[in-house]
């Protein structure tokens, strides 16, 4: 492997053992020694077995899986001329194999802020990837259990403070972080105001050029004239061989979100000045890491999560949406964020990535603000048909698919079905158009009155 990955080579034993390595090669090909066996390894010994890529010319996200635990540990190596070597940022693992393909083929980029990600061995009991890096970018690796996968995030732009060289590890306890501190955003009775009926006034931000999309990114209506100028992620939660949560009939939380999701969509995109794109619109499983990497990517405004809480208590009613936090206010919303990460509650616990840096400033407070405002016009629009309706209220966890969100992002538990008269709800399309018309309602509020902080994708 090039550079540092395959650098501990003794030339001498090299020059020594030349002569004996010919005869050996020679003595193979005529079938008078048997082949050596492929270097693999051990069994139950963990490996990395994939290594997966989203990014646009100012962020990438690579993550390495290992399926089980591994210790690791990220550096950077600056530019080497002399060598041809760019500036590279890399991940010891240790105690790990490595896929034969994955050591013979790195992962093109060439996209401007990343050229390549390739691993190898660095010596006998340690893996290496490394980045190369096409100019000096801000990082920060984290891991996520439930398969363990590594996780770098690369900034071109600088927004991503620069982190110690070794992860630490962040316990996921109650939060210190008060929602009630958060200033209202709209009052209960009040509507969106009426979108400008001309396309060209000037206190419209000018239009973004859409990026290459990943080819799960579903698109809405790309051939209007007018670019739109907020670009919304709508994550319909779970799908595939992920069900989410089950009711008791049956109802699949995969299917409620989907069609949420797609009612959203089709609500929102009457209005010209709004991009609408879903993680997913059919029933496929997505990582979490990659529905945020394909926000991330996409250069979206908004990141609108969409799931259906659950509960032991089978009583247990209401809607709830949540931001991003480091930790919980009590174990109910710990264990709900567990089942929604995938991961036990003891894994939740003690999983070692850094949240505070991810969230901090305009960003935090403009989730915080839209966090409420969706609540509170979901709450109002199902009451209309279903008088009644609880609101749960503004809620913090550690849920993964927000972790390295670079946009105003909230998560979504849109009732309980494990609660048997919510559950019927869901199946009613006047209370998913409920939802759907609550959610809308917030994204138009921000998008046409400027609160959101644009990114500069």
């Amino acid at each position: 492997m090039e550079g540092e990955a395959g650098e501990r080579v003794d030339l001498t034993l090299l020059r020594r053992h030349l002569g004996a390595a010919i005869l050996a090669v020679l003595l193979c090909s005529a079938g008078l020694l048997p082949a050596p066996p492929p270097v693999s390894a051990a069994p139950g010994v963990p490996r990395v077995s994939d290594i997966r890529a989203w990014t646009n010319e100012i962020y990438t996200r690579v993550a390495i899986d290992t399926g089980d635990e591994v210790s690791w540990q990220a550096s950077t190596l600056r530019a080497d001329p002399a060598r041809g070597l760019p500036p590279r940022i890399f991940i010891d693992i240790r105690g790990a194999g490595i896929r034969d393909e994955i050591r013979s083929k790195p992962v093109e980029v060439r996209n401007g802020l990343l050229r390549q990600v390739r691993a190898g061995r660095f010596d006998r009991d340690t893996v290496r990837v490394v980045i190369d890096l096409e100019r000096e970018s801000t990082y920060r690796v984290f891991a996520l259990p439930g398969p363990f996968r590594i996780i770098v995030d690369i900034d071109g732009a600088g927004e991503i403070p620069v982190l110690p060289n070794s992860p630490g590890p962040a316990a996921a306890g109650p939060s210190s972080e008060d929602p009630a501190t958060v200033p209202p955003a709209i009052p209960p009775s009040a509507a969106p105001p009426t979108p400008s009926a001309d396309p060209a006034a000037s206190s419209a931000p000018p239009a973004i050029p859409p990026p290459v999309e990943s080819s799960r990114v579903v698109a809405s209506h790309p051939s209007q004239a007018r670019k739109p100028r907020v670009r919304v992620m709508i994550d319909p939660g779970h799908g595939g061989k992920d069900p989410g949560a089950i009711g008791p009939t049956g109802l699949k939380e995969k299917d409620v979100v989907l069609e949420i999701g797609r009612r959203i969509r089709e609500k929102l995109s009457r209005f010209g000045e709004f991009d609408v794109r879903m993680t997913r619109d059919e029933d496929v499983f997505i990582p979490l890491e990659e529905r945020t990497a394909m926000a991330n990517k996409g250069g979206a405004d908004i990141f609108v999560s969409l799931h259906i809480n659950a509960s032991r208590n089978r009583r247990a009613e209401g809607f709830s949406t949540y931001v991003l936090s480091r930790g919980a206010s009590n174990r109910e919303d710990l264990e709900l964020a567990a089942r929604e990460n995938g991961v036990p509650l003891h894994k939740l616990q003690g999983v070692k990535f850094i949240i505070d840096d991810m969230f901090t400033g305009a960003r935090k407070n403009e989730s915080l603000r839209l966090a409420k405002t969706v609540n509170d016009a979901v709450v109002r629009h199902v009451s209309t048909r279903y008088p009644g309706a609880q609101s749960i209220g503004l809620k913090q966890a550690p849920f993964y698919v927000l972790v390295g969100a670079r946009m105003t992002a909230v998560l979504v538990e849109a009732s309980f079905i494990s609660n048997a008269r919510e559950e019927a709800r869901l199946r009613d399309p006047s209370c998913l158009d409920g939802i759907a018309d609550g959610v809308v309602e917030a994204i138009r509020y921000y998008g046409q009155n400027g609160i959101l902080a644009h990114s500069d994708y």
